[in-house]
């Protein structure tokens, strides 16, 4: 797997996502809006903790989401943030990096295991998941949703894989 590229691509759907959340949020029900931050910061905080499991920092977070709700400002630099110390992350991971085991535990208390290309596996599909989640609370309300499928990520960073039949 190419944890590279696919990194990039979340980074970049994550950036398509809140540039429409930017411009229509304000268009949303004040529980739906909510909803639509607190999901993605939700991602943003489990990025922080799987994060600081694979760097063997201290967490930040005791839970896998916050009480307080961020700003659409606040969430956008935090998952900026995230998103880039991930892309950079994988450009210098190696091979015996990927298959470093990590015991840590989650924050309801259990113990887990998993190995560094799980974790990233993890990271990339409950980004995915969640961010889902947030666009159907656009599109429910008649909003614009992003086209942030990782084919077009692949055609807009790569033209040369775009074919004409």
């Amino acid at each position: 797997m190419d944890f590279v590229t696919a990194f990039k691509y979340k980074q970049w759907a994550n950036a398509e996502l809140l540039l429409c959340a930017q411009s229509q949020i304000q268009q949303l029900p004040e529980d739906e809006a909510r909803f639509f931050i607190r999901i993605l910061h939700h991602t943003s905080v489990v990025d922080s903790l799987f994060i600081s499991r694979i760097t063997g920092s201290a967490e930040r977070y005791t839970a896998d989401n916050t009480i307080e709700t961020p700003t659409l400002a606040e969430l956008q630099h935090t998952m900026n943030l995230h998103d880039q110390w991930l892309v950079d992350y994988t450009l210098r991971l190696s091979a015996e990096e990927l298959v470093r085991h990590i015991d840590f535990k989650f924050v309801d208390g259990d113990g887990g295991r998993l190995s560094v290309s799980e974790i990233l596996l993890h990271l990339l599909t409950h980004g995915s998941n969640h961010r889902g989640m947030a666009s159907r609370v656009l599109s429910s309300h008649g909003l614009e949703r992003p086209k942030d499928t990782y084919t077009r990520y692949l055609h807009l960073t790569e033209p040369e894989r775009r074919t004409h039949l």
